[in-house]
């Protein structure tokens, strides 16, 4: 159900494109020249001034070169920024796992709440059905009979609460996942612990840091523009019948480095590599406060759990033997349907419980940055 999520997700396509956007990097390190070639064209005559026959045209053809150190840098850049992506991928698939689980458990938890609540509606039937029949023979009063009915009446009002949050719940789960069933199995085992330093959160915020490092270093390489090469054939025509000059050469443009130049683009990355330095130290304490929130979450579920479910077994007990009571008439109506509901009370709180004991492991796993 997660790859469902994760292909019908908008993260899953914005990270193919960095990934792409990665590559072309790689692409431009790997080529010989450090940029497109240029074409030069130059003509000149004078037909509207002197009008002597004088032509001159010139067609330069250059490439600009690679400045020492600058490939290599680039070539580090653009390894950085291909990390950078696949780790931004795998962070961006745990947020997407966050959410279906999120929407798995609150799924399961309106299922096992409509299931209890059916059951309350059927066992508010039967008591209704045995007050009918035992009115009709003198057993009980009239009154009891309608407040069985009166019963059963209510239970019918919250199975359909609990329809209308299944549907809801359903809707959210089909929103991310394009199915709004159940996987066959949802439940997750508590993950061992996990080395913080491959935490796709870190590790994403690492690869960040290094990007920018990479960066900053290929615009310390960079401080002017690309120097040029090229060759240049000219064509020169004097007039006045003089024959044409045809000559080939070779020149060179070398861009000069300036502060007007290189100081913004250097100081912007440099605050970028601070910014990502510190986003680095936030994750890491977020990291650590999130596992031990998580871990004592799952253990506070985990004995609300267990009181829960004492709980419910009591009061199903009770109920049981209070409709034992009741149907050899040691005891009113009014009792019985109060530890009836009592009983199926606690057990709708015990579904609930079980759900919110999942999602915390859930939430656990989702910490320690584990996917389902």
């Amino acid at each position: 159900m997660f790859h469902l999520a994760w292909e019908r997700s908008v993260a899953s396509r914005t990270t193919e494109g960095r990934r792409q956007e990665a590559a072309a990097g790689r692409i431009q390190a790997d080529s010989l020249i450090a940029g497109p070639p240029t074409l030069g064209l130059l003509h000149r005559d004078d037909r509207w001034t002197e009008k002597r026959g004088l032509r001159e045209s010139e067609v330069q053809l250059g490439v600009p070169i690679w400045m020492p150190g600058q490939r290599g840098a680039r070539g580090d850049l653009a390894d950085a920024q291909i990390a950078e992506a696949e780790a931004g991928a795998t962070l961006a698939q745990l947020n997407v796992a966050a959410e279906v689980r999120e929407r798995v458990w609150h799924l399961a938890a309106a299922h096992g709440e409509r299931d209890v609540l059916a059951r309350r509606a059927e066992v508010a039937a039967s008591l209704r059905d045995d007050v009918r029949r035992r009115v009709a023979a003198g057993d009980l009063a009239r009154t009891d009979l309608l407040l069985a009915q009166q019963d059963y009446l209510a239970a019918q009002g919250l199975v359909a609460e609990s329809e209308a949050r299944l549907v809801d719940a359903r809707a959210r789960l089909l929103q991310s996942t394009g199915t709004s069933a159940l996987p066959a199995r949802y439940d997750e085992a508590p993950a061992v612990v996990v080395d913080p330093a491959v935490h796709p959160r870190l590790a994403a915020a690492q690869r960040t840091v290094d990007r920018n490092e990479r960066q900053l270093g290929y615009l310390r390489k960079s401080r002017r523009d690309a120097p040029e090469v090229g060759v240049l054939y000219r064509n020169d025509r004097a007039g006045g019948g003089m024959p044409s000059d045809q000559t080939i050469g070779l020149f060179v443009k070398i861009p000069f480095a300036t502060d007007a130049r290189n100081l913004p683009r250097e100081t912007a990355a440099q605050t970028e590599l601070m910014t990502a330095r510190a986003e680095l130290e936030r994750a890491e304490r977020n990291l650590h406060s999130d596992i031990d929130t998580a871990k004592a979450a799952l253990a506070l579920a985990e004995q609300q759990l267990a009181l829960t479910e004492e709980r419910s077994a009591t009061l199903s007990e009770r109920a049981a033997l209070l409709r034992k009571t009741f149907n050899l008439g040691e005891i009113g109506l009014p009792e019985v349907l109060r530890a009836q509901n009592q009983a199926l009370e606690a057990e709708a709180d015990l579904v609930r419980q079980r759900a919110r004991r999942g999602l915390a492991v859930a939430a656990l796993n989702q910490a320690f940055g584990v996917l389902p």
